[in-house]
């Protein structure tokens, strides 16, 4: 007779599974630092309410090249002037720059 624990690996296999299937169907988004050699600040978010009410990374002297990949929806925002972190980084300083993926792909949008 089959114990209740003969069946964890089985049913947590089955969760991983499921979570990557609905991941890879959302799609991922990568912001790109492309345009700008150096920024001193910038902060992301992630998901599909995102920025309202979704937790913030931040991220100093970021470099070009430098990139950041999310599931579903991706948030920035950067100081007001790329070289000085004291320009501000309010809401009504600094608007929140959003793009979705819209397919299982990767959508690409640039840090400007």
């Amino acid at each position: 007779m089959l114990k209740k624990t003969d069946f964890l690996p089985g049913i947590l296999a089955c969760t991983l599974a499921l979570f990557s299937t609905a991941h890879a169907l959302a799609g991922d988004v990568t912001l790109v630092s492309d345009t700008l050699d150096s920024v001193c600040r910038v902060e992301i978010t992630w998901g599909p309410d995102a920025p309202n009410g979704t937790p913030v990374e931040f991220h100093t002297d970021v470099t070009r090249n430098w990139s950041m990949t999310k599931p579903g929806r991706l948030c920035y925002r950067r100081a007001s002037a790329p070289d000085n972190c004291d320009s501000g980084m309010t809401q009504w300083n600094t608007q929140w720059k959003c793009a979705a993926s819209t397919g299982s792909g990767v959508e690409e949008f640039s840090l400007q």
